[in-house]
């Protein structure tokens, strides 16, 4: 059984990869064999020497928000790789494992196909309280007569087929939105969320699977989100690009990019 792991850690963020990694190979699925494919644009990461499980995919510092708005893109530029594990799985650079996780209770079964994680601040609120996108022009549109669940960007992924069906739906949505001039109110996740709608093949993983530090939630903290703050925060992490010139030369790098691999 192969599992890919896809990790962002562009910029600063790859102060997170070690740990990350170190807790993935002692606690996630120990029997999987485990492919990490890591976009970053560092020159060098940790363990990757005499690793063939450690793939380092070029991937520049898009800025904020487009290293996040444009993962599905990242991820479709090695679609062939990809499509040789048996499931695909995105975690955010942040995260950390801190128990044994078992493929009984982590991979879908039975009539699931994806695998998504109810986000930790919405577990136990109503519909009406949940932040999906309410902009009409925008292709990740939810109506207030919709949705029963948020779920977070941060951990999601199923069996490989289905995940890259859904990866290319949405980055074909995104472009659509790139081309009208519009943004998803919370980028990848906001698609996620509208991907998700009415299906009934999802295996849903609790709060325990993105837990933030320092909060008090009735789940145990299996994955732990660890706090951006205590290594420089938001700000210190991201490298926005709020120039339009800039963002346009991004989109414009981006097209390219796909068209090139077609």
């Amino acid at each position: 059984m192969k599992i890919g792991i896809l990790y962002i850690c562009t910029g600063r963020y790859s102060i997170f990869w070690k740990e990350f990694y170190l807790s993935m190979e002692k606690n996630f699925i120990y029997s999987a064999e485990k492919h990490y494919f890591v976009f970053t644009d560092s020159k060098e990461i940790d363990f990757e020497k005499n690793n063939q499980n450690i793939h380092r995919i070029y991937q520049e510092d898009l800025g904020w928000p487009d290293n996040t708005l444009l993962r599905f893109t990242m991820f479709l530029g090695i679609k062939e790789d990809l499509s040789l594990m048996d499931y695909l799985f995105f975690f955010n650079a942040n995260l950390i494992v801190l128990e044994k996780i078992s493929s009984e209770e982590f991979l879908p079964k039975n009539n699931e196909k994806l695998v998504a994680t109810l986000h930790p601040g919405f577990y136990n609120k109503k519909r009406k309280s949940f932040t999906y996108d309410r902009n009409k022009k925008s292709t990740a549109y939810i109506s207030k007569n919709e949705g029963i669940n948020y779920f977070a960007g941060g951990l999601n992924g199923g069996i490989t087929q289905a995940f890259l069906e859904a990866i290319c739906s949405m980055s074909n949505k995104i472009d659509t939105d790139t081309k009208n001039n519009v943004v998803a109110k919370w980028h990848d996740e906001s698609h996620w969320n509208r991907y998700l709608i009415g299906r009934n093949d999802i295996k849903i993983l609790t709060p325990s699977f993105l837990y933030p530090i320092n909060k008090d939630l009735p789940f145990k903290p299996i994955i732990l989100i660890r706090d951006k703050n205590n290594y420089g925060g938001h700000h210190a992490l991201r490298n926005k690009r709020n120039n339009y010139l800039n963002r346009l030369l991004v989109i414009l790098k981006i097209l390219f990019y796909k068209i090139k691999k077609k």
